[in-house]
This record gives structure tokens, C-alpha cells and sequence, in this order.
């Protein structure tokens, strides 16, 4: 674990149970009647207002959406910062579930050119920092179970070197459709970390940076 302690300034998530954050969303997927990710209608039942776009994003990316919405993106952000504001998310599933809906599409006979566009796991980075205007380094990183934590470490890297002040930074595994060897399941969890230069307040103290980080960040904000 390193000695440097960014700020954590929010946090979202976004899994089966609930979408959650630290803007003061909490709403339970049995409360929409939809299963998790949602569907197009979601963004504005959570959140009472439009997302042009949403309507078509794949399960990934409109998991990212929700959990930077619910994290407070980007009124959290401090001003003027957007611009440089880096981005750093870990997978273990990467665009699975894109890959397999576009795979049926061919073996279909009728390729679902929508979705090829998501067939990489960085798509979903480059929807959440259009919508929110980050510019800073974008960071996509393939990691194992056992590796988790992998974001918050880059992050952290990123801030101490001050190559950044501000990161939104998190894990994105999504999978709406179970495959050989793999079972559906969903789990987002984004934060917005800045630099303690800018000494900023802080919703919750900085979990690590080792495998156990995000359940540490959960239970202090969302539970």
C-alpha cells in the first residue's frame, strides 16, 4: 500500500442490488422493476433528466453513466478542473458481453453494427468523460479477481507524480449474459480522487489500494 493518501472527494456504484452514491442517490433495482443494468428509460428514472444517448449505450458503459451520475459528476469536480481530469478504470470482463452480442449477431446472419463500437473495453471510458468533458490521461486496465485494486494504485501513481490533480478512478465488470465458464453479474464503483495539494474535504477516508479497497470505500459511504 503506498504511503500517499489521495482525497476521496465521491463515490458511486452502480451492481444487482441498488444504484448508490454519495450525491444521494439510493435507489434499489426492485424499486425501478427492471434487473440491473436498466434499460434505456433508467437514467431518467434515477435521476429525473435526459441522457440523449443513453438509450443506446452496451451494459458496461451505461453502468459507468449511472455510477458517475450517482457520484455527483461533475458537480463534484473542483472547478475548472474537468479538462484535466484523468480517468482510470480495471476489468476483469472487459467488452465480454458486447463480444458475445455481436458474435450472435454474425452467426446470425445480420451483424448488429451498434454494438461493434463497444467491443473494446475502453469504449465506456471515452462515453463518461464525453459526457463529462475529462481530458486527462485515460487509462483502460485488464486485471485479474486477485488484482484488484489495480485503478486506485494508477491513480494514486498519477496524483503523487502530479501528472494529475483529480482522477476519477474504479472497477467496471459487467456481464448481462451468462457464458461457458462465466456467470452474469454486475458490478461498477467509481470514486473521484484528488490530490491532497488541493486539500479538499473528503466523504470518506482512502481505502488502499489493495484487493479489499472497494468494499472498504463501499461500506464507508453507501453501505
Amino acid at each position: 500500500m503506498s504511503a500517499f493518501a489521495p482525497t476521496v472527494l465521491a463515490v458511486g456504484v452502480v451492481d444487482e442490488r441498488r444504484i448508490a452514491g454519495t450525491a444521494g442517490v439510493h435507489v434499489p433495482w426492485s424499486q425501478l422493476g427492471i434487473a440491473a443494468p436498466g434499460d434505456g428509460r433508467t437514467f431518467r428514472a434515477v435521476f429525473g433528466r435526459s441522457d440523449e444517448t443513453f438509450r443506446r449505450l452496451d451494459p458496461a458503459s451505461r453502468t459507468l453513466v449511472l455510477a458517475g451520475a450517482a457520484a455527483g459528476l461533475p458537480q463534484v469536480l473542483p472547478a475548472g478542473r474537468a479538462a484535466e481530469t484523468g480517468l482510470v478504470v480495471e476489468t476483469t470482463l472487459g467488452c465480454l458481453d458486447a463480444d458475445l452480442r455481436f458474435a450472435a449477431s454474425m452467426t446470425a446472419g445480420m451483424c448488429d453494427g451498434p454494438v461493434f463500437a463497444y467491443t473494446l473495453p475502453s469504449t465506456g471510458l471515452g462515453e463518461l468523460a464525453l459526457r463529462h468533458g475529462l481530458r486527462g490521461p485515460t487509462v483502460c486496465l485488464s486485471t485479474m479477481a486477485a488484482q484488484r485494486g489495480a485503478a486506485l494504485r494508477e491513480a494514486a501513481l498519477l496524483l503523487a507524480t502530479g501528472e494529475c490533480d483529480v482522477v476519477v478512478a474504479g472497477l467496471v465488470d459487467v456481464l448481462a449474459t451468462p457464458c461457458e465458464g462465466v456467470e452474469a453479474g454486475c458490478r461498477t464503483v467509481l470514486t473521484v480522487l484528488a490530490s491532497p495539494r488541493l486539500a479538499l474535504p473528503a466523504v470518506a477516508p482512502w481505502p488502499g489500494e489493495d484487493a479489499a479497497a472497494y468494499e472498504r470505500l463501499l461500506a464507508a459511504v453507501v453501505g
